[in-house]
């Protein structure tokens, strides 16, 4: 007498818990919670002198005042400065005008410059405690791999039951902690400096600031996967300190919205 047997896993391709051998589900599949999370585009630059103390000042209380909040540093004409980090800032330009260094966006909209009013943090706090109370239309939830230079990421979305499907982007981001480089504090140089949350890299093929459209299933679910992303390959990068933030966008006519984000360190 021959007998078969079916191995248990979640079946469902969609889930970042998905296993390609199963074929009977066992209820392990798992989906994004729902979790809102806020977004902050910081400007910043090594040769900003305000930087070095009121913009860094104002970054570490955001951090531990708000562990939902995410900062993404964008460095303008420095070593640290990326591709995608100047794009970002050029569109954060082109709807805010030119606003400097240090200056903090919640999403795409300008909220202040720490450095024209070092009383203002509670001006931040403010639009970060109102975009963390509304509704979260999308969740995500993501996870990576690193082989040699190269990472594998892959980003699960899913829909609050209220939400409509249409014209939401992902853009997914590799950024750094516990960068050493120089930085200007107050008109003297540290050189041991150490820069948290600088964007390396956007994954997508096609860079843009707002990624690429998310296409949902009936069910509201997508799963993007980002297959042998390259890494910097000359030293500068130290891969230990790198971590991976997905972030949602919804498209209103030629406007842009900051929905939610994921993050994994």
């Amino acid at each position: 007498m021959v007998s078969s047997c079916k191995k248990k896993g979640c079946t469902d391709p969609v889930s970042l818990a998905y296993e390609i051998e199963a074929s009977k589900d066992n209820g392990s599949c798992t989906y994004p919670e729902n979790n809102k999370k806020t977004l902050i585009f910081y400007a910043t630059g090594t040769w900003c002198q305000y930087c070095g103390d009121l913009g860094r000042d104002f970054c570490e209380d955001l951090t531990s005042d708000f562990p939902q909040s995410q900062i993404i540093s964008l460095h303008k004409d420095d070593p640290l400065t990326s591709n995608i980090g100047s794009i970002t800032q050029s569109y954060l330009d082109s709807i805010n005008g030119l606003l400097g260094c240090p200056h903090f966006y919640l999403g795409v909209n300008s909220v202040v410059d720490p450095s024209s009013s070092p009383s203002s943090y509670s001006q931040l706090t403010s639009s970060v405690d109102d975009n963390l109370l509304l509704f979260s239309e999308v969740n995500v939830d993501l996870e990576y791999t690193i082989n040699g230079n190269r990472m594998n990421i892959k980003v699960q979305s899913k829909l609050s039951t209220e939400t409509p499907i249409d014209n939401y982007y992902l853009s997914t981001y590799i950024l750094e902690d516990d960068v050493v480089k120089s930085q200007n504090v107050s008109g003297n140089y540290d050189y041991n400096f150490i820069h948290n949350n600088v964007l390396r890299k956007q994954v997508s093929d096609d860079i843009d600031v707002f990624g690429s459209s998310l296409n949902f299933d009936a069910n509201g679910d997508n799963l993007t996967s980002f297959n042998d992303v390259s890494l910097d390959s000359t030293g500068e990068w130290n891969y230990v300190n790198l971590y991976v933030v997905a972030v949602v966008w919804q498209k209103n006519g030629n406007d842009y919205r900051f929905v939610n984000l994921d993050r994994l360190k």
